[in-house]
């Protein structure tokens, strides 16, 4: 069986999308799933989630050379292909490839048959690199903020993955769930009930509360759920994952 090739992406920054990535990888890892998580951000937040030091082969690399994804063990079930400071000039690179949209998706391609799941961690713009992540992926799940630039950076990925249909046939959001939820703000929930209400059920119900404990394990480079399991954070990451394959 192939994996679930899932781009985890949107235009706006800072809505927790890399430790969204790195919570629902270590979940599933818990679970038995065998997880790859493919950091794409020249920020490589991801990367140190779990690594105190960048190792010199990292996804720019492989991207450049278009040969030997670089894969490296976290812990059971779960590994990383890592990001850096490099990867800040691949998209002029990626200019000058033929069938550049394609990249990644080739890179990927012998891995589909090993992994239970590969998490794509795009950052936030839409270059090349995100086009090649949604080229791969055959899912799209946009965490976003309830508030009115994160609804903004929601819009432009739905209007991005109308151009992207050329590249990848059928590729769309297929989930959005609230991250870094803070309840009883009026713009929280006047945004909550203007996304529901147009993406109906591909709306998750589970939302990740806003929770300091999350920036906290990065520091500790680990996840929410291995740093403190009893964290608000921990148990909605647990809970939204429960969702997310019930769905999946």
């Amino acid at each position: 069986m192939k994996a679930k090739i899932i781009a985890i992406a949107n235009h706006k920054g800072g809505v927790g999308k890399t430790a969204s990535v790195a919570s629902i990888g270590a979940v599933l890892a818990s679970r038995g799933k065998k997880v790859l998580m493919v950091d794409l951000d020249t920020q490589a937040n991801l990367t140190r989630h779990f690594m105190e030091n960048i190792p010199p082969r990292i996804i720019y690399h492989a991207i450049r050379e278009q040969l030997n994804l670089p894969i490296y063990p976290i812990r059971e079930n779960l590994d990383i292909v890592p990001s850096g400071l490099d990867m800040a000039g691949i998209d002029l690179e990626l200019q000058m490839m033929f069938n550049r949209e394609r990249v990644l998706k080739g890179l990927l391609d012998p891995f589909s048959s090993i992994y239970d799941y590969i998490l794509l961690d795009c950052p936030p713009a839409l270059g090349l690199v995100t086009i090649n992540a949604l080229t791969a992926a055959n899912k799209l799940i946009v965490p976003m903020k309830a508030d009115l630039m994160s609804n903004y950076g929601l819009s432009m990925m739905d209007q991005f993955c109308v151009k992207m249909q050329v590249l990848n046939p059928g590729i769309h959001i297929d989930y959005i769930f609230f991250n870094i939820y803070e309840k009883g703000q009026t713009m929280t929930e006047a945004i909550e009930t203007d996304v529901r209400s147009k993406y109906g059920d591909r709306v998750l119900s589970t939302v990740i509360r806003k929770n300091n404990d999350v920036s906290k394990a990065a520091f500790d480079f680990t996840d929410i759920v291995s740093f403190n399991p009893d964290a608000n954070g921990a148990k909605d990451f647990q809970a939204l994952v429960t969702e997310l394959d019930s769905k999946l």
